[in-house]
């Protein structure tokens, strides 16, 4: 059975990031697929400063030791001014060796429809430090593929399940 971890890490609450990570964990789920589903925002960081990992709080740790043992890491990024979130960026610069040789994802959310392009800097970064191996497809969302609360956009949700698909054949 795959094992992945999806990161949820929008600090916003009513977050579309986080409605779209647990659509996909969902879909991920009724697949067989086993998931460990972090949301950042319920997770106790220290600011990164360069410390070993293990000198972090013990819930960093515990979210490390679920990417070292999981078959890939989707990340779920809000974008900010074109950017990932620094809750994010903190994230991988504490925990970020646990990275390395793995396949990664992002589920991608913006208030603009073209900011998607701010998950290049993502896969960018961890394919130089960490040599992960990025694929495709990044599922897109922004404010316009939501009502109520709900994922309304039919070609988001494709993407959803493609992804999911291809986490199998992993």
């Amino acid at each position: 059975m795959k094992k992945i971890t999806v990161i949820q890490s929008s600090l916003r609450v009513g977050s579309r990031t986080a409605i779209v990570c647990r659509a996909f964990a969902e879909k991920c789920d009724a697949l067989g697929i086993h998931v460990h589903y972090v949301d950042l925002k319920n997770v106790k960081m220290d600011f990164c400063d360069g410390r070993p990992l293990e000198d972090y709080s013990s819930q960093v740790i515990d979210v490390a030791k679920l990417i070292w043992s999981s078959d890939a890491v989707i990340f779920g990024m809000p974008v900010y001014q074109f950017s990932m979130s620094w809750v994010l960026k903190n994230f991988i610069d504490i925990a970020g060796d646990m990275l390395k040789w793995k396949t990664v994802w992002a589920i991608v959310n913006s208030g603009w429809a073209n900011a998607y392009l701010a998950s290049r800097d993502l896969f960018n970064a961890l394919q130089f430090e960490y040599a992960t191996t990025n694929l495709m497809p990044t599922p897109y969302s922004h404010a316009s593929d939501f009502k109520e609360g709900k994922i309304v956009n039919d070609k988001l949700l494709s993407k959803l399940d493609e992804l999911a698909q291809k986490i199998i054949l992993l």
